[in-house]
C-alpha cells in the first residue's frame, strides 16, 4: 500500500466515524421530542456507564463473582461509600485507588 492509500484510507476512516457523533445531535437540536423521550434520553449515559461499571467489578470472565475474593467488589463497596457521603469524584476515585491498591497487596 502506498502513503497516498493510507492516507486517503486514514481519512475516510475519521470521516466515517465522525458523522455517526456529530449527526445525531444537529438532528435532535432542530426536532422537538415528547417528554417522555426526553426523560428517558436523560437516562442513557448513566444506564450505560453502570453497565461497564458493573461487568468490571461483578463479572469474572463469564460468571458473577460477588464472593469476598473480588477485589473489584470490595473496592467498589469503599467507593459507594465515600460518594454517598461526599458526593465527590476527586475523593471516591482516589478512595477507589487506594481501597483497590491496599487490597490487591493484602490479599
Amino acid at each position: 500500500m502506498s502513503s497516498e492509500e493510507i492516507f486517503v484510507c486514514t481519512v475516510g476512516m475519521c470521516i466515517v466515524s465522525y458523522i455517526p457523533r456529530v449527526l445525531p445531535p444537529f438532528i435532535l437540536a432542530k426536532v422537538k421530542l415528547a417528554h417522555w423521550i426526553e426523560r428517558w434520553l436523560n437516562y442513557v449515559p448513566t444506564s450505560v456507564f453502570g453497565a461497564l461499571v458493573f461487568s468490571e467489578i461483578f463479572l469474572d470472565g463469564s460468571q458473577l463473582n460477588f464472593n469476598l475474593t473480588n477485589i473489584s467488589f470490595l473496592a467498589s463497596i469503599a467507593v459507594f461509600i465515600v460518594a454517598v457521603k461526599t458526593k465527590s469524584l476527586s475523593k471516591s476515585i482516589l478512595v477507589g485507588m487506594a481501597a483497590f491498591w491496599m487490597l490487591e497487596n493484602i490479599i
